[in-house]
């Protein structure tokens, strides 16, 4: 298979996955593309770890409703990353 073969089918395997065609740098003109700063990066994964940390507890919610009503003991595991999760979604 040659490259450019390969190249393609790999082209048509991330469009399969990710219904999106693919782009590279040299895809993006030079006056398009937006460079984040360090600071910046960071901040955007604070963000995203918050994000999901707040997903986290209302999707584990239940269990502590469950438990308030019925007495049934939430899981250790659970316990234990929904702690994790409200330090994760703190904004400090």
């Amino acid at each position: 298979m040659t490259e450019e073969r390969t190249k393609e089918q790999w082209e048509i395997n991330f469009f399969d996955e990710y219904g999106v065609w693919p782009i590279t740098d040299a895809d993006v003109p030079e006056d398009q593309k937006i460079i984040l700063s360090e600071e910046q990066i960071t901040e955007t994964e604070r963000a995203v770890l918050r994000r999901n940390a707040k997903a986290y507890l209302k999707e584990t919610d239940w269990y502590v409703s469950r438990y308030s009503e019925t007495g049934t003991e939430i899981p250790e595991e659970i316990l234990t990353k929904r702690a994790q999760a409200r330090i994760d979604a703190s904004e400090e």
